[in-house]
């Protein structure tokens, strides 16, 4: 069988992950990989076993022995990445979110319609099996019509402050509640028609960071469900993990609670406070398996290009995520309520 040959552009934390996959499934081969850090792409290639290391995403790209790229660059940075690989008609999985203004996320869906490629987006938490049962009650009615909702994604504050180099050209908006959009509009199977946001800042830019502490923001979605958003970067570093997730939806026969932040079922009372150890996120159950839903929604890309399986998130899919949260900004600016368009 031959090979679907990829190159990773970025070689932080979700590029490991993306070599990683790309490393153990038996349908592809990583080639290259490539960040403007030398030393970090060389530490890639050394861990990772690829073929080449590169600094210049256009030169991996331009190379005829890759098919498929993924891009795992800091979310500010994705669209001229995504533009020259369609261009190239090279198959792409782009982390999330697809751009951060409107204008790029349109240009990007205009060029992946005319591109031989594939476009994927990574959303993983659609493969994330506790949403997965929550969207499964949700089209089966289990609670009839969800009426109103609560969704919270936020982090500590050690994302912001020690996780992320480029915290402040970005937000816990873009950076969380892509995901948190995404997640409602594929759980509830409906398009946000409307968004009221308020923000505050303070915090984090008195730490250095100059970025919004956190938004909150109602959505409307079409078919009537009501949901408040929560997305924030200053919880306290005592929570016992860095992610704060939750989702609850009320409808009119019953209610579903999910809380897809930690396994409860593995705690650990270390470094002076509880713990939650990931065991389906991200645990792999073997040196030839990928592991949790993280990993399987990279291996989705594969399944897509390689045996022409539906993509987890198309171009439209990202381009309908950006309009909302570009629309969240705007609210949050102007004290007045958006309407998507």
């Amino acid at each position: 069988m031959t090979k679907l040959r990829m190159g990773v552009i970025g070689a932080g934390l979700w590029g490991n992950n993306h070599a990683h996959t790309f490393n153990v499934l038996p349908e592809t081969e990583l080639v290259g990989v490539c960040d403007i850090d030398e030393g970090r792409a060389q530490t890639m290639k050394e861990s990772s076993g690829a073929a080449v290391a590169l600094t210049d995403y256009k030169a991996l790209i331009a190379r005829d022995d890759i098919d498929a790229v993924s891009v795992a660059t800091p979310d500010f940075t994705h669209t001229p990445i995504i533009l020259a690989a369609l261009k190239a008609n090279k198959h792409v999985l782009s982390e999330k979110p697809l751009a951060t203004t409107v204008r790029e996320a349109e240009e990007i869906a205009e060029a992946a319609a005319g591109s031989k490629g594939k476009l994927m987006i990574d959303f993983h938490n659609r493969v994330n099996p506790i949403l997965a049962q929550v969207k499964t009650m949700v089209e089966t009615g289990e609670i009839g019509l969800p009426r109103h909702g609560m969704a919270r994604l936020s982090n500590t504050t050690f994302v912001p402050f020690e996780m992320l180099s480029w915290a402040s050209k970005s937000s816990a908006l873009w950076f969380l509640g892509s995901h948190l959009v995404d997640i409602l509009r594929f759980v509830l199977n409906d398009e946000v028609g409307r968004v009221y946001a308020v923000t505050r800042d303070g915090m984090l830019t008195a730490g250095g960071v100059d970025t919004k502490d956190f938004h909150l923001c109602i959505l409307e979605f079409t078919k009537g469900t009501v949901v408040t958003m929560e997305n924030s970067w200053i919880l306290s570093r005592d929570n016992p993990s860095l992610v704060d997730f939750k989702l609850e939806l009320v409808g009119e026969k019953g209610q579903i609670q999910a809380d897809p932040t930690h396994n409860g079922g593995l705690r650990r009372m270390v470094e002076g406070g509880l713990r939650y150890s990931d065991y389906i996120g991200m645990t792999p159950t073997g040196s030839t398996r990928i592991g949790g839903f993280v990993l399987e929604s990279i291996g989705r890309f594969v399944d897509a290009v390689v045996r022409g399986e539906p993509l987890l998130a198309d171009a439209m899919d990202g381009l309908a995520n950006t309009k909302i949260l570009a629309a969240i900004e705007q609210s949050a600016s102007t004290g007045r309520a958006v309407d998507i368009v």
